[in-house]
């Protein structure tokens, strides 16, 4: 999408920045990149401070694609033919420069976050179909998808969290195509570094905090902290209209964080504690979905989720504790609810005809395997088969725990691949394997190594009979597999149907 801006209004944005070199008044720019491998000529060009390589070393690629400017983090020595900005933080600045260079657009949007280890894209998918319930248009940027109104398109990218200049943009395009409401995934990675400052949040939802990306965030008492964030921003913005607020999982230990840093009204959630405004209790399980009644100032409605797990009537509870800030009544939800057919990648059931189950799922940490894991044991007949890994290049200390959990439900489990990225992949197999070795799994008898994923699958798929389930976790909706070489294209549910035809299924 075609813009241009005064580079002068810009910098205004950054009123602690310092300016070495001239521009003239006239000088306008056409977007903002920290990417010379997307940016446009005629941006400003912000070197990041890197993971691995410094942002800094990319300046003269950007000055020769074009770039009107460039903002540096602290000083930089070799003179240049362009403006350079200097700024404390660089991240930050990226943040503010992209909500400006596209006029702000979640100040005129209702905006809600949704944070937490587990269950933010179901609960996001929730919310967005509960508001259009409402007659609410809605606009979405999940793991999985963008929704803008009526259009949407497949999350290309790894990360959750787009960057800056791209989240500021659907954000305008969504304001542009008449979006009431705007619902982010909110991860921790975009809210400690500083993606989603220039938010202007209306409503925070927190669904549950476990260890994760502690390659990130350094200790669990950090990644803690900086999804508190979120919360801390609904005081940056005035109330538009719809109020501020924070919808809390009162289940989850963390809870009480998130209540003390909301900077607005806080509503709270839980199947377990009385004291809070919402609660649900679960009434039956079944392989179509759970059952689960609702009770809210005295009255009760009872509703029939058609998505398996009782993690998901979690995720349902804040999705309606947000429709009942923004005044959508219970009825309204419970319709949207007895509608929703689930989010891909996630508990996705593939059948080709075969006498077994099998099921993709997104789960990639210790605490969502294992709630895949009981929900598909409460079910199965026969035996329960996982496929699944751990990412390399990051977090390394949830790769024994998912092990450990994934030798207690399943009956065998075939570790391999997920995203090795630069990392030996045998190493990152090994490491499962010591969790699972640790409450007595045995190689060979409970579980093999196979790194070839598509190779791990097929074997998987053909142990598996009658009755029996078989769960490829870890990769969900992704569309590439990361090794050290590279991107490869990749499509769980298409490799498995293939595999179940290469078996004889022929999907009737």
């Amino acid at each position: 999408m075609d813009r241009a801006v005064p580079l002068n209004k810009l910098v205004k944005a950054l009123p602690k920045a310092h300016i070495v070199g001239n521009y003239s008044d006239d000088t306008v720019v056409t977007g903002i990149s920290a990417d010379t491998r997307e940016m446009k000529p005629g941006s400003i060009f912000v070197a990041l401070p890197g993971f691995h390589v410094d942002g800094k070393k990319f300046i003269p690629n950007a000055i020769e694609k074009g770039a009107k400017a460039v903002v540096v983090e602290g000083s930089y020595q070799p003179d240049l033919q362009v403006p350079v900005i200097i700024v404390d933080n660089a991240r930050l600045a990226f943040s503010r420069l992209a909500a400006e260079f596209w006029d702000n657009p979640s100040h005129k949007l209702k905006v809600i976050g949704v944070t937490g280890t587990n269950g933010k894209t179901t609960t996001t998918y929730m919310i967005s179909s509960m508001l259009e319930s409402a007659d609410a248009s809605t606009g979405f940027i999940t793991t999985v998808d963008y929704k803008i109104a009526n259009h949407q398109w497949k999350h290309e990218e790894h990360s959750t969290t787009p960057q800056p200049d791209r989240l500021h943009e659907l954000l305008y395009r969504m304001l542009q195509a008449g979006v009431e409401y705007a619902v982010i995934e909110s991860s921790s990675h975009g809210l400690k570094l500083h993606r989603l400052e220039d938010v202007a949040y209306d409503v925070a939802v927190f669904t549950n905090v476990t260890s994760e990306h502690l390659e990130l965030h350094g200790t669990v008492e950090q990644y803690r902290l900086d999804k508190a964030r979120l919360f801390q921003l609904l005081g940056n913005h005035p109330d538009k209209g719809c109020g501020k607020w924070g919808v809390i999982n009162l289940d989850d230990p963390n809870a009480q964080l998130y209540i003390d840093s909301t900077k607005g009204k806080v509503f709270t959630y839980s199947q377990q504690d009385e004291n809070a405004d919402l609660i649900g209790n679960i009434i039956r399980r079944s392989e179509e979905g759970v059952t689960f009644r609702v009770h809210y100032k005295g009255n009760s409605t009872e509703i029939n989720l058609p998505i398996s797990g009782d993690y998901n009537v979690y995720n349902a509870l804040a999705a309606i504790g947000v429709a009942i800030t923004q005044n959508i009544p219970i009825d309204v939800c419970k319709s949207a609810l007895e509608r929703f057919t689930g989010v891909p990648g996630r508990m996705q059931v593939i059948s080709m005809g075969q006498p077994f189950t099998v099921v993709i799922d997104y789960a990639h940490t210790e605490d969502s395997l294992e709630k895949v894991l009981i929900t598909l044991k409460q079910r199965t007949r026969g035996r329960l088969f996982a496929v699944f890994g751990s990412a390399g290049e990051r977090d390394p200390y949830k790769r024994a725990p998912m092990g450990k959990v994934a030798a207690k439900y399943a009956d065998f489990m075939i570790l391999t691949n997920e995203d090795p990225r630069g990392e030996d992949e045998m190493q990152i197999l090994l490491d499962i394997a010591e969790g699972a070795r640790s409450v007595g799994a045995i190689e060979g008898r409970d579980y093999i190594c196979i790194p070839d994923r598509k190779a791990a699958i097929y074997e998987a798929l053909s142990r598996a009979s009658s009755g029996d389930t078989v769960l490829l976790a870890g990769k969900g909706h992704e569309t590439t597999i990361e090794t050290k070489n590279g991107f490869i294209p990749w499509d769980e549910a298409e490799i498995a149907k293939q595999a179940l035809k290469d078996l004889g299924y022929t999907g009737k």
